[in-house]
Protein backbone atom coordinates (compact mmCIF):
# COMPACT_ATOMS: atom_id res chain seq x y z
CA UNK A 1 0.00 0.00 0.00
CA UNK A 2 2.98 2.62 0.79
CA UNK A 3 4.26 1.77 -3.00
CA UNK A 4 1.15 2.54 -4.48
CA UNK A 5 0.76 5.83 -2.30
CA UNK A 6 3.94 6.55 -3.49
CA UNK A 7 2.50 6.21 -7.07
CA UNK A 8 0.02 7.66 -6.80
CA UNK A 9 1.57 11.19 -5.54
CA UNK A 10 4.24 10.77 -8.32
CA UNK A 11 1.22 10.42 -11.04
CA UNK A 12 -0.16 13.48 -9.62
CA UNK A 13 2.99 15.60 -9.78
CA UNK A 14 3.53 14.54 -13.51
CA UNK A 15 0.27 15.03 -14.58
CA UNK A 16 0.23 18.27 -13.10
CA UNK A 17 3.77 18.85 -14.78
CA UNK A 18 2.72 18.31 -18.43
CA UNK A 19 -0.61 20.17 -17.80
CA UNK A 20 0.84 23.26 -16.98
CA UNK A 21 3.93 22.75 -19.31
CA UNK A 22 1.86 21.98 -22.40
CA UNK A 23 -0.81 24.82 -21.59
CA UNK A 24 -0.06 26.32 -18.44
CA UNK A 25 0.95 29.58 -20.97
CA UNK A 26 4.20 30.46 -18.79
CA UNK A 27 2.95 28.37 -15.56
CA UNK A 28 5.60 25.58 -15.66
CA UNK A 29 5.28 22.63 -13.21
CA UNK A 30 8.31 21.43 -11.20
CA UNK A 31 9.78 18.55 -13.32
CA UNK A 32 9.95 20.06 -16.61
CA UNK A 33 12.54 23.26 -16.00
CA UNK A 34 14.09 21.11 -13.79
CA UNK A 35 14.82 18.16 -16.72
CA UNK A 36 15.27 21.10 -19.12
CA UNK A 37 18.15 22.63 -17.25
CA UNK A 38 19.99 19.44 -16.53
CA UNK A 39 20.15 18.14 -19.87
CA UNK A 40 21.46 21.90 -21.68
CA UNK A 41 24.11 21.83 -18.03
CA UNK A 42 25.03 18.28 -20.04
CA UNK A 43 24.72 19.50 -23.58
CA UNK A 44 27.44 22.39 -22.63
CA UNK A 45 29.80 20.12 -21.62
CA UNK A 46 30.36 19.18 -25.09
CA UNK A 47 32.66 20.90 -27.41
CA UNK A 48 31.54 23.86 -29.24
CA UNK A 49 30.88 22.48 -32.88
CA UNK A 50 28.06 23.76 -35.18
CA UNK A 51 26.59 20.28 -34.71
CA UNK A 52 26.09 20.52 -30.88
CA UNK A 53 23.86 23.55 -31.54
CA UNK A 54 21.59 22.28 -33.95
CA UNK A 55 21.05 19.26 -31.70
CA UNK A 56 20.78 21.38 -28.31
CA UNK A 57 17.25 22.60 -28.30
CA UNK A 58 15.89 19.02 -29.55
CA UNK A 59 18.07 17.03 -26.91
CA UNK A 60 16.07 19.37 -24.31
CA UNK A 61 12.47 18.82 -25.37
CA UNK A 62 13.15 14.62 -25.71
CA UNK A 63 14.94 14.99 -22.54
CA UNK A 64 11.79 16.27 -20.89
CA UNK A 65 9.04 13.43 -23.25
CA UNK A 66 11.14 11.01 -21.63
CA UNK A 67 11.62 12.08 -18.30
CA UNK A 68 7.62 11.99 -18.85
CA UNK A 69 7.25 8.86 -19.82
CA UNK A 70 9.37 7.07 -17.42
CA UNK A 71 8.48 8.83 -14.43
CA UNK A 72 4.55 8.04 -15.40
CA UNK A 73 5.57 4.11 -16.09
CA UNK A 74 7.41 4.20 -12.61
CA UNK A 75 4.37 5.70 -11.03
CA UNK A 76 1.77 3.36 -12.37
CA UNK A 77 3.86 0.34 -12.01
CA UNK A 78 4.01 1.72 -8.04
CA UNK A 79 0.43 1.61 -7.98
CA UNK A 80 0.04 -1.55 -9.83
CA UNK A 81 2.10 -2.81 -6.76
CA UNK A 82 -0.45 -2.22 -4.09
CA UNK A 83 -1.73 -5.79 -4.78
CA UNK A 84 -0.79 -8.90 -5.60
CA UNK A 85 -3.71 -9.90 -7.77
CA UNK A 86 -3.14 -6.11 -9.71
CA UNK A 87 -1.35 -7.83 -12.67
CA UNK A 88 -1.23 -11.82 -13.25
CA UNK A 89 0.45 -13.92 -16.29
CA UNK A 90 -1.84 -14.11 -18.93
CA UNK A 91 -1.30 -17.96 -19.44
CA UNK A 92 -0.92 -19.22 -15.81
CA UNK A 93 -2.47 -16.22 -13.95
CA UNK A 94 -0.11 -16.03 -11.17
CA UNK A 95 0.59 -12.70 -9.86
CA UNK A 96 3.27 -10.87 -12.34
CA UNK A 97 6.84 -9.97 -10.49
CA UNK A 98 8.33 -6.71 -10.91
CA UNK A 99 9.37 -6.70 -14.30
CA UNK A 100 5.67 -7.93 -15.24
CA UNK A 101 4.24 -5.06 -14.02
CA UNK A 102 6.86 -2.80 -15.71
CA UNK A 103 6.41 -4.24 -18.58
CA UNK A 104 2.83 -4.10 -18.02
CA UNK A 105 2.02 -0.63 -17.75
CA UNK A 106 4.73 0.06 -20.24
CA UNK A 107 2.23 -1.53 -22.80
CA UNK A 108 -0.60 -0.12 -21.74
CA UNK A 109 0.80 3.50 -21.78
CA UNK A 110 2.32 3.39 -25.79
CA UNK A 111 -1.28 2.07 -25.87
CA UNK A 112 -0.44 -1.08 -27.60
CA UNK A 113 -2.45 -3.05 -24.75
CA UNK A 114 -1.08 -5.12 -22.13
CA UNK A 115 1.30 -7.49 -23.63
CA UNK A 116 1.73 -10.43 -22.11
CA UNK A 117 -0.15 -10.02 -18.92
CA UNK A 118 -3.95 -8.76 -17.53
CA UNK A 119 -5.68 -7.01 -14.68
CA UNK A 120 -6.25 -9.92 -12.18
CA UNK A 121 -9.72 -8.06 -11.12
CA UNK A 122 -12.71 -6.23 -12.92
CA UNK A 123 -11.62 -3.19 -10.58
CA UNK A 124 -7.58 -3.78 -11.61
CA UNK A 125 -8.78 -3.88 -14.95
CA UNK A 126 -10.48 0.48 -14.66
CA UNK A 127 -7.05 1.06 -13.35
CA UNK A 128 -5.75 -0.41 -16.48
CA UNK A 129 -8.25 1.43 -18.52
CA UNK A 130 -7.11 4.70 -17.04
CA UNK A 131 -3.47 4.33 -17.85
CA UNK A 132 -4.66 3.60 -21.46
CA UNK A 133 -6.28 6.80 -21.18
CA UNK A 134 -3.37 8.48 -19.39
CA UNK A 135 -1.10 7.33 -22.01
CA UNK A 136 -3.06 8.63 -24.62
CA UNK A 137 -3.32 12.31 -22.94
CA UNK A 138 0.54 12.55 -22.40
CA UNK A 139 1.09 11.48 -26.22
CA UNK A 140 -1.66 13.91 -27.14
CA UNK A 141 -0.33 17.13 -24.44
CA UNK A 142 3.57 16.04 -25.87
CA UNK A 143 2.68 16.78 -29.04
CA UNK A 144 1.07 19.70 -28.39
CA UNK A 145 4.20 20.94 -26.38
CA UNK A 146 6.68 19.66 -29.08
CA UNK A 147 4.64 21.79 -31.84
CA UNK A 148 4.12 25.08 -29.17
CA UNK A 149 7.93 24.89 -28.70
CA UNK A 150 9.49 24.63 -32.34
CA UNK A 151 6.55 27.40 -33.33
CA UNK A 152 8.31 29.51 -30.86
CA UNK A 153 12.09 29.23 -32.41
CA UNK A 154 10.25 29.88 -35.58
CA UNK A 155 8.99 33.26 -34.69
CA UNK A 156 12.31 34.34 -32.62
CA UNK A 157 14.29 33.55 -36.13
CA UNK A 158 11.72 35.33 -37.89
CA UNK A 159 12.13 38.20 -35.55
CA UNK A 160 15.55 37.96 -35.87
CA UNK A 161 15.85 38.76 -39.60
CA UNK A 162 12.83 41.19 -39.20
CA UNK A 163 15.46 43.21 -36.76
CA UNK A 164 18.01 43.53 -38.93
CA UNK A 165 15.89 45.27 -41.81
CA UNK A 166 14.09 47.22 -39.06
CA UNK A 167 16.37 47.81 -36.21
CA UNK A 168 17.19 50.37 -34.03
CA UNK A 169 17.74 53.25 -35.95
CA UNK A 170 15.21 52.98 -38.42
CA UNK A 171 11.30 54.73 -39.18
CA UNK A 172 9.89 51.43 -38.41
CA UNK A 173 11.62 50.56 -35.45
CA UNK A 174 8.87 51.19 -33.61
CA UNK A 175 5.87 50.56 -35.66
CA UNK A 176 7.13 47.05 -36.92
CA UNK A 177 10.10 45.46 -35.13
CA UNK A 178 8.89 46.34 -31.39
CA UNK A 179 5.30 44.66 -32.31
CA UNK A 180 6.67 41.83 -33.53
CA UNK A 181 8.98 41.35 -30.76
CA UNK A 182 6.14 42.23 -28.18
CA UNK A 183 4.29 39.36 -29.72
CA UNK A 184 7.68 37.11 -29.33
CA UNK A 185 8.12 37.67 -25.70
CA UNK A 186 4.26 36.52 -24.87
CA UNK A 187 5.46 33.34 -27.06
CA UNK A 188 8.66 33.24 -24.85
CA UNK A 189 6.82 33.56 -21.52
CA UNK A 190 4.36 30.63 -22.43
CA UNK A 191 6.44 27.96 -23.74
CA UNK A 192 10.13 29.14 -22.10
CA UNK A 193 11.79 26.01 -23.38
CA UNK A 194 12.30 27.19 -27.07
CA UNK A 195 15.34 29.37 -25.43
CA UNK A 196 17.38 26.28 -24.98
CA UNK A 197 16.78 25.69 -28.82
CA UNK A 198 20.69 27.18 -30.45
CA UNK A 199 21.80 27.16 -34.21
CA UNK A 200 24.87 26.90 -36.24
CA UNK A 201 24.77 30.50 -36.99
CA UNK A 202 25.67 33.21 -34.35
CA UNK A 203 23.30 36.09 -35.55
CA UNK A 204 20.11 33.67 -35.06
CA UNK A 205 20.72 32.02 -31.73
CA UNK A 206 17.52 34.20 -29.58
CA UNK A 207 18.71 35.00 -25.84
CA UNK A 208 22.18 36.40 -27.51
CA UNK A 209 20.85 37.96 -30.12
CA UNK A 210 18.24 40.00 -27.74
CA UNK A 211 21.45 40.82 -25.39
CA UNK A 212 22.93 42.32 -28.59
CA UNK A 213 19.76 44.15 -29.86
CA UNK A 214 19.49 45.61 -26.37
CA UNK A 215 23.35 47.18 -26.56
CA UNK A 216 22.94 48.07 -30.23
CA UNK A 217 24.53 51.70 -29.79
CA UNK A 218 21.98 53.43 -32.36
CA UNK A 219 19.22 52.81 -29.45
CA UNK A 220 18.56 56.31 -27.94
CA UNK A 221 17.29 56.10 -24.08
CA UNK A 222 13.95 56.47 -25.32
CA UNK A 223 14.24 53.22 -27.61
CA UNK A 224 15.58 51.34 -24.91
CA UNK A 225 13.51 52.27 -22.47
CA UNK A 226 10.58 50.73 -24.66
CA UNK A 227 12.53 47.80 -25.28
CA UNK A 228 13.37 46.96 -21.69
CA UNK A 229 9.15 47.38 -21.01
CA UNK A 230 8.99 44.50 -23.17
CA UNK A 231 12.31 42.13 -21.94
CA UNK A 232 10.55 42.39 -18.39
CA UNK A 233 8.20 39.84 -19.34
CA UNK A 234 10.76 37.26 -20.00
CA UNK A 235 10.29 34.48 -17.96
CA UNK A 236 13.39 35.20 -15.25
CA UNK A 237 13.17 38.40 -15.58
CA UNK A 238 9.91 39.68 -14.12
CA UNK A 239 11.06 40.69 -10.60
CA UNK A 240 14.84 41.90 -12.12
CA UNK A 241 15.25 45.67 -10.14
CA UNK A 242 14.99 48.87 -12.78
CA UNK A 243 18.80 50.36 -11.12
CA UNK A 244 20.92 46.92 -12.41
CA UNK A 245 18.11 45.32 -15.09
CA UNK A 246 21.24 45.15 -17.77
CA UNK A 247 23.93 43.27 -15.18
CA UNK A 248 20.76 40.81 -14.89
CA UNK A 249 19.37 40.85 -18.22
CA UNK A 250 23.16 39.86 -19.20
CA UNK A 251 23.32 37.06 -16.56
CA UNK A 252 19.77 35.67 -18.28
CA UNK A 253 21.55 35.19 -21.46
CA UNK A 254 24.42 33.64 -20.54
CA UNK A 255 21.43 31.14 -18.54
CA UNK A 256 20.35 29.90 -22.08
CA UNK A 257 23.76 30.24 -23.84
CA UNK A 258 25.99 27.39 -24.84
CA UNK A 259 28.85 29.55 -24.68
CA UNK A 260 29.76 33.20 -23.59
CA UNK A 261 27.41 35.36 -26.09
CA UNK A 262 29.92 38.20 -25.97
Amino acid sequence: MILATVGALLLAVVLWDILMSALGAGSAGPLAPRIAHGAFRLIRLLPDRAYVHRICGPLVTASIGAGWIVLMCVAWSLILSGAPEAVVTGAEGTPAGTLGRVSYAGHLLSTLGGGLNQPGTQAWGAVSMLIGVSGMVVLTLSVSFVYSTTQAVATGRAVLALSEIHGPGTERFDTVLLPELATLVAQIKAIPFCLYFSTARPHRRLPAALARLRCDARLDAEDRARLDVLLTELPGMEHAPADSFGTSFEDWVQRYSLRSWR
